[in-house]
């Protein structure tokens, strides 16, 4: 979605990485500067989307420190190379394993193959900038879905079905119905989140849950989603990673 990162550069006499303007660890931002700054550098990145709550702000955070530095160090790499970079700090971290290569991509985008952005492989359905509605709840942790191996044994087997049944209909009805699917199937969806999405279809929206977060986003769910938090609003994004 248009609901992105933003990074600059500083040269500085010691590392240090600001998010949103505070001081952070930003464990996943911090591997990507150990692995393309050769000096110590100031970071200071702007997250528009919620954190911990499946918008992949880790890795888009990553992604852009990762542009921003190839910019400001003349580093000469290219957006395969540095989508690799930020890919390989997020599963180091445990918060992602698929958000970089979407990121660098843009659009609704279809997993194909897993890995870096020019090991994976990808695929997108053609959609316009449509607007997203979306409540948040609160955050819910990546890594330790990703460490359940049970868990994890499941959203594979659920993922491989869902994947092949939206590759027959690459279209965003069938997207959000499997995606819903999926939810349920891996027992990931909260009890909250299954009367969202039911007020939204009966509404004659199209809603699932945000992966991985406490979270609920919808097409045309503006007006039923109200009744479970606040609203919020974006665009899917058809451009990929970029320098302004």
């Amino acid at each position: 979605m248009d609901i992105g990162a933003t990074t600059t550069v500083f040269p500085s006499k010691e590392t240090i990485i600001f998010l949103n303007g505070h001081e952070s660890e930003a464990p996943v931002s911090r591997l990507v500067v150990e692995k393309l700054a050769n000096s110590s550098v100031r970071v200071a990145t702007e997250l528009k989307m919620p954190q911990g709550s499946g918008f992949g702000a880790s890795g888009a955070g990553a992604l852009s420190c990762a542009y921003a530095l190839n910019a400001k160090l003349d580093s000469g790499l290219t957006a395969n190379q540095l989508g690799k970079v930020a890919h390989l700090a997020e599963v180091a971290c445990g918060t992602g394993l698929g958000d970089v290569i979407a990121q660098n991509t843009g659009g609704l985008v279809i997993r194909l193959k897993p890995g870096a952005p020019g090991i994976g492989s990808v695929d997108c359905i053609p959609v316009p900038p449509l607007e997203v509605d979306y409540v948040v709840r609160g955050p819910l942790s990546t890594e330790e879905v990703l460490s359940d191996l049970q868990t994890m044994k499941e959203v594979n087997s659920s993922g491989e079905r869902a994947l092949n049944q939206l590759l027959k209909k690459p279209t965003l009805e069938n997207f959000m119905d499997l995606s819903w699917k999926f939810a349920l199937e891996t027992n990931l969806a909260r009890d909250w989140m299954v009367d969202a999405v039911e007020a939204v279809k009966s509404y004659g929206g199209l809603a699932s849950m945000v992966m991985l977060g406490d979270a609920v986003f919808a097409f045309d769910g503006k007006t039923p989603l109200s009744q479970f938090g606040e609203v919020k609003s974006a665009k899917i994004s058809l451009g990929c990673a970029r320098l302004d």
